[in-house]
Order: structure tokens, then C-alpha cells, then sequence
């Protein structure tokens, strides 16, 4: 599995199956545990739909059943301290995440509400993930320097083995299948990937049927520094032309509240991909990690605000490069080096 977090902090990692996949089937591409959760979900929802579907009637259903589980007196006025639509997520903020992966993440082609799943936070949506897409004791490589929670996150429940590397890539990298080396320089952690290093990481991944996990949560905090270059242009994993260079169902997009909205407490993340049974398996798991309704309902109204919430992005931007500026002209007052790449 290729990982990257494309983003102003940048992590890359691939998981190498024991044994690759080499069928075309979406289930294929998943672990045998997540096949279990895929008919675990299923069988909730089955038994939902038959019970929700046979609503007592005095002439219709007469043995139907009668649901005593909700005050009805007070749906209304405490809607969103009730259970909600789902553990997928409520279809308002599915639609609205849509719209705002759309409209700022310019996804070709567009992202559908079905295809996300939302989730406590990406550190959950990772652990998700992991279980579903490897079995215990597969390997993921990691590029040095790591986060150092990524060992934690990866192999406390999916028992994922975490295997440092170092590589190299430029612009006048054609290949990642030639900078793979232990004694390499690292790429910037302080810089997006470009279209040409991500469309070459998709065609790694792709040639050996690999999952690509893109982790976005820093897409909207690219900043310039006050007296320095400009950034380079941040890249989505969704905007990419990726026909004929990996199959859909292996490339898949995290993203969260934590960073670009500055609410970590929240617990919000989004999980994006085209793979059906994916989200499936996702939703299984999230039956563990579900969301409140009421922040659900929080964040799907600020994203319905577009105004607001480009507001809210570009302020966030432009603070943050004053905020580098500030620390940083104090460190060269103080004669202290540090690693110079806004």
C-alpha cells in the first residue's frame, strides 16, 4: 500500500501484501476480516430494514412489530441527540463533503456522497483502513523522518508491521522505482507532492497492486512565508487523471476537521473511496467509532456555507504564514538555524 500525506507535512508509505493482489474484484483487494465486517453490515442493515419495514398496522400488519425505542414526543426539538441515519455518516454532511472535495480538491471525476465515510477522526479512519486492507504481520514501509504515532496506529489493532525507509524524489525524478535508497535525503516535509511525483506513485502502486492512501488533512494549509518563495500549489489525489495508470478501487483519500479547521476536539474525519466494498467494510467497523450526530450536523453546516468556510481556509493560510514569520525571524535573531522550507 502506498500512503502519502499530501499535504503541507508530507508521509509516504506502502504496504506489500504477503500476497498481491492480482484479481480485478474489489473484495480481492481486501482483507478476509473485512469480508467478515462487510456481511456483518450488511446483516445490521437487513435486520433494520426488516423490522423498520413491518411497522405494526391493525389491518395491514397486524403482526407487525411495534417500536417503543423512541420518545416520539421529543424527535423534533432533540433530533440530533438521537442515533441519527447511519454509521456510514448523515447524508447531509456525505453531500456536503462531496461538494467541498468538488469544489476545493477539484476532483475529476466528481466525488459521490455514497463514496464517503465519516469517521471519529483520521486516526480512526486509518485504523479502518489498515484492518481492512492487510492481515496481521503485513509490512508497511514508511519514509523517515515518520509521525510517530504511525507505528501505534497501524499495528496496535491490525497488528500491521512498520518498516522505515528513506528515498528521494525531485523534479527530475522519472521513476520511484529508482530512488528507494537507505541513505537517501528525505523529500521536504514541509512541501505538497506535485502532480508528476503523485501520478509516478500511482503508477508504482498501480503496476503491483498496491493501495494508495492519500492523507489530505493538511490540504488547505498550504501557506507562503512572509519573506520567502511561493508555496507550491497543493495537489489532490482526487484532481488526478488516473485512467490507465491504477485501478480506482485501490486509491483512496483521508481527511479531517484536526488541521485545516483547527478542531481536533471534534473528532471528525472523512474517508473517500471508490471502492465499494471498502466503504462497506469501513461502515462495519464504524459501528465502534461513531460520530454524534450533533458534530456531524456542525461541520455539514459550515461546509454548506461556502462563503464561510473559504473564509475560514484562507484565514487559516494567511496566519499561518505570519505565525512562520514570526518564529522565525526571532530564530535568526538568536542566531539558531533551522531547516528553511515554507
Amino acid at each position: 500500500m502506498m500512503w502519502t500525506a499530501n499535504c503541507l507535512l508530507v508521509t509516504l508509505a506502502i504496504h506489500i501484501p504477503l500476497t498481491a493482489a492480482s484479481s480485478s474484484t474489489q473484495t480481492d483487494y481486501l482483507s478476509p476480516r473485512a469480508t467478515q465486517a462487510i456481511n456483518g453490515i450488511q446483516t445490521w442493515i437487513n435486520n433494520n430494514q426488516t423490522v423498520l419495514s413491518h411497522p405494526y398496522d391493525p389491518v395491514r400488519f397486524p403482526s407487525g412489530m411495534v417500536s417503543l425505542t423512541h420518545n416520539q414526543f421529543t424527535i423534533d426539538p432533540l433530533y440530533h441527540l438521537t442515533y441519527g441515519q447511519g454509521p456510514a455518516a448523515s447524508p447531509p454532511l456525505r453531500r456536503a463533503l462531496a461538494d467541498f472535495f468538488n469544489r476545493r480538491f477539484n476532483a475529476q471525476p466528481q466525488v459521490s456522497p455514497y463514496e464517503i465515510v465519516v469517521g471519529s477522526g483520521v486516526t480512526s479512519l486509518i485504523d479502518s483502513v489498515i484492518w481492512s486492507t492487510c492481515s496481521a504481520n503485513e509490512s508497511f514501509i514508511l519514509p523517515r523522518p515518520l509521525f510517530n504515532s504511525f507505528p501505534h496506529d497501524m499495528g496496535l489493532r491490525s497488528s500491521g508491521l512498520v518498516m522505515p525507509a528513506s528515498f528521494m524524489w525531485n523534479n527530475q525524478t522519472s521513476s520511484l522505482d529508482d530512488v528507494f535508497n537507505a541513505t537517501a535525503i528525505r523529500h521536504s516535509l514541509t512541501q505538497a507532492w506535485s502532480k508528476e511525483a503523485l501520478l509516478e506513485i500511482a503508477r508504482f502502486c498501480g503496476e503491483r497492486h498496491l493501495h494508495f492512501i492519500s492523507d489530505e488533512i493538511y490540504a488547505n494549509s498550504v501557506f507562503t512565508p512572509p519573506h520567502g518563495s511561493k508555496a507550491p500549489p497543493f495537489t489532490s489525489v482526487l484532481s488526478l487523471d488516473l485512467a490507465g495508470v491504477i485501478d480506482p478501487n485501490l486509491v483512496h483519500v483521508l481527511y479531517g476537521m484536526s488541521k485545516d479547521f483547527g478542531a481536533s476536539g471534534l473528532r471528525l474525519g472523512a474517508l473517500h473511496s471508490r471502492n465499494e466494498n471498502l466503504i462497506q467494510a469501513a461502515t462495519g467497523v464504524n459501528l465502534f467509532a461513531w460520530p454524534s450526530d450533533l458534530v456531524q450536523d456542525m461541520w455539514a453546516r459550515l461546509l454548506q456555507n461556502q462563503t464561510a468556510t473559504d473564509h475560514l481556509l484562507d484565514l487559516n493560510s494567511e496566519r499561518l504564514g505570519v505565525s512562520y514569520g514570526v518564529v522565525t525571524s526571532w530564530l535568526v535573531k538568536q542566531n539558531i538555524e533551522y531547516f528553511q522550507d515554507g
